[in-house]
């Protein structure tokens, strides 16, 4: 019995013991949730050789690279650690372990000495994390420095680097460069000399040695990995040393061995999601200014990606790529500008083949787009300099002469519509200006071939907007995606010409309707109103400044056109219309889910957290916007011609003016709501030069063409008043 009993003790305890060991035993490490692995460079045809790409196991976008300003190469790695266009510093990507000598002395104590802070033994530190601080400084927007990192520190999720791009001439850390937060530290990784092997046949006489990298990777405790391949910069930083044949045969070696290591990794980690970026372009887009970049996501469906930010199947920005990481891993993205990266379900070689025609239609427009346009302005300047100084000669011209120069107004004022419609074939343009010679041989009265002009490119814009501003996207007066200043709704440019048609082609029709248009107060009211929608609405891509530039342009010709208000009273009226219409956008947009909010969402919420120094921060941006556009813009001398050239015209011929309000009012109003709207398109857009330019067109040309009527004797019906406006 006794023994029986202990025995039994001695179980229990034998139990009891092991229990305790097995539940104090330490945690099996994390495996990476994510990982980011930064291909320097990478191309298209590099995508197009994975075994992951022939197994359609790819989701692919092309992405817009663009920084805030200063080094280009490493502000496209802080833009994609701070969510936001960052400002790029030289040697920012020297980063090094705690222990590593640099200036013999060790790299944990020159960070303390520079920022007081005393970091731990596996952390990775940036001794330029001042400079770096000072640089984001600069910025009028929300740009933080690691943001990414500080998101999933504060989400009690770790970060960890690995690699290194370091070269003969110096350490070069990519990784830990976006991995660092906000003091200049990444927490944990391996980065050092240990992951090189000297190898005479490779530039530098180094390659990474992606066996050991691997394994640390694959090794780590932590939830995002970013990875630094490595090879590919130094490939970029060599490239030019070598003859075309043996620079083709490294990069096929470079290549090949990188997607060996990523292959490994996926088979390695199979529940991980691997995101390969291009932080930068490969040289020869970045040496034709073609800022657009590879990126490639594993371990979702196959497809196309797209953003709130882009809201174009195919195409996102660098600044998207935080958000993403951190909404892949379920944390708060704070105040980065960029928005989550979606797949867009589709065979990843149809993606491909998607991806390869936008980009062509891209680089093509973006080529020829400065000439296009210089083309477009210098015309318009050289025929109202033309057309003013067959205002002030004395001297009546031929009748036949004259006519031809209204037929080239008639046709400048076309162009807008012609650039709509030229990228769906070349026929469209000739079918335009055929029918525009049709008019101005079939009426004597050039205001009628105006207002079907005008009616035409106000009607097709909007339709145009509706159906999701296809063809706008490619024309060369749309926006820019190569820039990344716009992707979606309708661009400065065509919101100016839309407001100005518009405007002009409902005072010109009203002039056709004669009393009958006494009448049409409700309908004019509905039109107004509506094409303001088509500008403002976050699901066509709001154009906030257009949207007030439209509703003080409409709303004074509205009001002038069917009210006696003063002009003082029709200013408060138009300006509560503006604020409400503002509020009602902010709360409407502002509500919306995050990914498919619109600028003003963006917007609502910086002013939300920020309060009223972020509107400050716009404001100011905006002026310096226009500043530098007044300066240095072919927008600016467009707009300056068209102001002279109205001025004049109410100079020469005489009494132009008195004229113009005796036989046509409507017009009158149209022309001042036009100038209006001008303004307040110059005041309220960060290009507001551009959109005050293509607003006035219109009108000018309609002045300069009837001011031409009326002093070399067009309209024969009222030659005694053309002779007084004569003397």
């Amino acid at each position: 019995m006794v023994k029986d009993l202990i025995r039994r003790i001695l179980l229990v305890l034998f139990l009891s013991a092991a229990a305790v060991n097995l539940f104090s035993l330490p945690a099996v490490a994390q495996e990476p949730q994510l990982l980011l692995i930064l291909w320097h460079g990478m191309a298209w045809e590099d995508v197009k050789i994975s075994p992951l790409y022939n197994g359609g196991m790819m989701a692919l976008g092309t992405m817009n690279t663009r920084i805030g300003g200063g080094d280009p190469v490493s502000g496209a790695y802080l833009t994609i650690a701070s969510g936001s266009r960052a400002f790029g510093v030289e040697g920012a990507a020297g980063m090094l372990h705690t222990d590593e000598l640099i200036y013999g002395m060790r790299a944990a104590d020159i960070y303390a000495l520079r920022t007081g802070q005393q970091p731990s033994e596996p952390e990775i530190v940036n001794l330029k994390i001042a400079s770096i601080t000072g640089a984001f400084a600069q910025a009028k927007y929300p740009l933080e420095v690691g943001a990414l990192a500080d998101r999933l520190q504060a989400a009690g999720l770790k970060t960890a680097v690995f690699g290194n791009s370091d070269g003969k001439d110096g350490r070069t850390r990519w990784a830990a460069l976006v991995g660092m937060d906000s003091s200049g530290k990444a927490a944990s990784g391996l980065v050092g000399e240990e992951l090189l092997i000297n190898s005479s046949d490779y530039p530098h006489g180094m390659r990474t040695d992606y066996q050991r990298l691997f394994q640390a990777v694959v090794a780590a405790d932590a939830d995002l990995a970013v990875i630094d391949l490595g090879d590919p910069y130094r490939y970029t930083t060599y490239a030019g040393f070598l003859v075309p044949e043996q620079r083709e045969t490294i990069r096929r070696r470079m290549v090949a061995e990188a997607w060996d290591f990523i292959q490994m990794l996926h088979n390695a980690l199979p529940n991980a999601v691997l995101l390969i970026a291009a932080p930068y372009p490969s040289s020869e887009r970045a040496d034709s200014s073609q800022w657009l970049a590879p990126v490639v996501i594993v371990g979702k469906e196959p497809g196309l990606l797209s953003s709130g930010t882009t809201k174009w199947p195919g195409i996102v920005s660098n600044i998207d790529l935080a958000p993403t990481i951190v909404g892949l891993l379920s944390a708060d993205s704070g105040v980065m500008l960029g928005r989550s990266i979606a797949v867009e379900a589709m065979d990843t070689k149809a993606a491909m083949a998607v991806i390869e025609v936008v980009e062509q239609k891209f680089f093509w427009i973006n080529q020829y787009r400065s000439h296009v346009l210089r083309f477009l302005v210098g015309f318009q300047v050289i025929l109202y300099l033309i057309t003013l100084a067959l205002l002030i000669i004395p001297k009546v011209l031929p009748h036949q002469f004259v006519r031809l120069v209204q037929l080239c107004l008639l046709i400048s004022l076309s162009l807008p519509l012609v650039l709509l419609v030229l990228p769906q074939d070349w026929y469209w343009p000739a079918i335009v200006i055929v029918s525009l010679i049709l008019l101005h041989s079939r009426y004597q009265n050039q205001l009628v071939s105006i207002m079907v002009v005008a009616a035409a490119t106000a009607a097709l814009i909007v339709v145009d907007v509706l159906r999701g501003s296809e063809w706008i996207r490619y024309s060369f007066l749309g926006y820019d995606p190569v820039g990344g200043a716009r992707y979606y709704g309708l661009g400065n440019e065509y919101m100016g010409i839309l407001i100005g048609s518009a405007i002009m082609g409902w005072a010109l029709f009203r002039e056709r309707m004669g009393k009958r248009a006494r009448f049409t107060t409700v309908i004019d009211l509905v039109l107004f109103l509506a094409v303001t929608a088509v500008i403002a609405a976050p699901q066509w891509g709001t154009n906030v400044g257009g949207m007030i530039a439209a509703i003080c342009g409409f709303g004074l010709a509205w009001l002038l056109a069917h009210t006696r208000l003063s002009w003082p009273v029709s200013v408060v009226v138009v300006g509560l219309a503006v604020a409400a219409a503002l509020l009602g956008l902010m709360y409407f947009d502002g509500g919306r889910p995050e990914d498919m909010q619109s600028h003003i969402g963006t917007t609502t919420d910086l002013i939300s957290v920020n309060g009223l120094e972020a509107a400050k921060e716009i404001i100011i941006r905006k002026l310096n916007m226009n500043l530098r556009l007044l300066r240095y813009s072919i927008w600016s001398r467009a707009l300056l011609i068209a102001i002279a050239a109205m001025g004049t015209s109410l100079i020469w011929p005489s009494r132009y003016l008195q004229w113009l309000l005796r036989h046509h009012h409507d017009l009158v109003i149209g022309i001042a709501g036009t100038l209006t709207a001008t303004i307040a398109a110059l005041l309220f857009n960060d290009s507001g030069v551009v959109a005050a330019a293509t607003c006035s067109f219109f009108a000018a040309t309609t002045m300069l063409t009837l001011a031409l009527s009326l002093k070399h004797n067009l309209l024969p019906a009222e030659s005694h008043i053309q002779e007084d406006a004569n003397r």
